[in-house]
């Protein structure tokens, strides 16, 4: 096991200075913010220390993402992207789908084993609703990932900040058995989970038992 950190704390800071804060930490590996340019929407989200759209574009770009973490003796581990997937308004759900099939087509082009997201959800609609839109939004970027053979983590987040979140949050994909439903409807090999125990403390849940019974989806 390798001790890392997700980039997007270090708003701010360019890809460079961000590995080279890592390295001299110690650090072993980077799950790496890759947001599209912008202003972010909410704390951590807007980040952007690889610029995923010019890795696919610019071959000394993508070489340069690669070399400079390996020198310092910092992996890649995951591109990061993490917004709602599923958001009700078609323009921004196409945006945010396509985004993240550019993430996971740089994760392929930098060698990088995973890309990590979040399912998503409308919030005012129920689960059950929520899987059959995840299963049209997620089976075709699923496809692109199992063809790139890159493996895609969601978390675990419940993403619900605030009354506009409420009853359901952004994300579906917050419970073992709400883990279990969607892997039913999207069972590709290349779906699992980026395990973040902190959200299971306060939702009362039995991080151990959900570890067991979900080891080999534990990416």
């Amino acid at each position: 096991m390798k001790l890392g950190l997700i980039t997007s704390i270090l708003d701010g800071w360019t890809y460079e200075e961000t590995v080279d804060e890592a390295a001299r930490l110690g650090i072993e590996c980077l799950e790496v913010a890759c947001w599209p340019e912008g202003k972010a929407e909410r704390k951590y989200a807007g980040v952007s220390h690889i610029d995923v759209e010019r890795v696919l574009a610019d071959d000394v770009y993508a070489d340069h993402v690669k070399t400079y973490a390996a020198e310092r003796g910092v992996s890649l581990a995951a591109l990061a992207y993490y917004p709602n997937h599923l958001d009700p308004d078609p323009e921004r759900r196409r945006a945010f789908n396509d985004h993240f099939v550019a993430a996971i087509r740089a994760a392929a082009k930098l060698g990088v084993p995973k890309a990590t997201s979040f399912i998503g959800r409308v919030t005012d609609l129920p689960f059950e609703e929520n899987l059959e839109i995840a299963r049209e939004v997620w089976a075709p970027m699923l496809k692109v990932a199992e063809e790139e053979g890159v493996l895609v983590a969601i978390e675990n987040c419940p993403m619900l900040f605030d009354a506009s979140n409420w009853p359901g949050g952004q994300n579906i994909m917050t419970t073992p058995a709400n883990w279990e439903r969607v892997f039913e409807v999207l069972p590709s090999e290349n779906l699992g989970i980026a395990l973040d125990p902190s959200h299971f403390i306060w939702q009362q849940i039995d991080c151990s038992a959900a570890i067991r019974d979900f080891a080999p989806k534990l990416f």
